[in-house]
């Protein structure tokens, strides 16, 4: 009799076993694997993994909110290897968009304890590097088109206005965990030349000098501030500065 107990205990534990192997993991795993595949540059696989954890888990959930933080990175990541198709690039850099606005729209639903402050400062580098993006990507077609556009004038102007609120909404101290390349020195650098791209010199000249950014032997003024700019975007080697 102890013995048929023991057996179908054993048969018991084993049926629920495999009934939670068989069951999807939780949104963290997929989401981590996500971050581990765009980490080594697998952005096909990084998609996939945040998509599974969109699929598995309750619709505008904390879930949601780090998967379409995650997806609209690997867009935005993705898209700088479409160098061979603008139009493919294009297409991911607004995929890139719908997917931090999604994000943005789940924010304010949350409870504050269910994300990190890095997060959030994710959701809003991804943010303004995305409308500056976007906003030269427009220009770069206005160009193109030879067009005069005031309409598309427009748009782009308040793609760089955009880019340039969200960037002053991240943190002094912050650093983008899956590439550090990516910090809060570069997101000022992209306000700057925001500033510059729409004509508000004063502010640009602002932000350049109370952050501390030096420029050779240069005074730092409304002549030299595109130079200036340039020298510290490239480490003191301006390809286009004057000899």
């Amino acid at each position: 009799m102890k013995r048929s107990v023991f057996i179908m205990s054993i048969l018991f534990w084993g049926c629920n076993t495999l009934v939670e192997q068989s069951t999807p993991l939780k949104g963290d795993f997929y989401i981590q694997d996500g971050w581990l595949a765009f980490s080594s540059n697998k952005y096909e696989d990084a998609d996939q993994h945040f998509d599974t954890a969109i699929e598995t888990n309750e619709i505008r959930s904390i879930y949601h909110f780090l998967s379409y933080i995650g997806k609209g990175w690997t867009d935005m990541y993705n898209a700088r290897t479409k160098h061979d198709s603008n139009i493919i690039q294009q297409e991911m850099i607004n995929i890139a968009g719908i997917n931090f606005d999604t994000a943005l729209s789940i924010l304010p639903e949350l409870d504050e304890n269910l994300y990190n402050e890095s997060d959030k400062m994710n959701l809003y580098a991804g943010l303004s590097l995305h409308r500056a993006f976007s906003a030269k990507q427009k220009a770069a077609n206005e160009i193109l088109w030879e067009t005069s556009n005031s309409e598309l004038g427009n748009e782009i102007d308040a793609l760089y206005r955009q880019s340039i609120a969200y960037g002053h909404k991240v943190s002094s101290n912050y650093i983008f965990q899956y590439d550090p390349a990516l910090d809060y020195e570069k997101i000022i650098l992209l306000i700057i030349e925001n500033y510059i791209l729409i004509g508000e010199i004063d502010s640009a000249l602002f932000y350049y000098r109370d952050y501390g950014f030096l420029c050779s032997e240069n005074d730092i003024d409304e002549n030299t501030i595109v130079e200036c700019l340039c020298n510290t975007l490239n480490v003191g080697n301006c390809p286009f500065s004057q000899e």
